[in-house]
């Protein structure tokens, strides 16, 4: 059976604009983004106003996928 993916890679292979604070995926708001929230069930997803760049954001807890491979290699 092949392993699903997570909503980091799917976000990643759609091109969508990312960024990150620690365990916490950020996705540009746009209608693909908001897709990949739906298709992997998150519940805790939230938006919000980038102060950086005045754009909407979707906030996705633990889910940048980097923090927690790095994290793995420090224990």
């Amino acid at each position: 059976m092949p392993e699903e993916t997570t909503i980091y890679q799917d976000a990643l292979l759609a091109g969508l604009r990312l960024d990150n604070h620690c365990s916490d995926l950020y996705i540009k708001a746009c209608p693909e983004a908001f897709a990949l929230v739906r298709k992997h069930g998150v519940k805790t997803a939230t938006t919000f106003v980038s102060l950086v760049d005045g754009e909407v954001w979707i906030d996705v807890p633990f889910a940048y996928d980097p923090f927690w491979k790095n994290r793995g290699k420090k224990q």
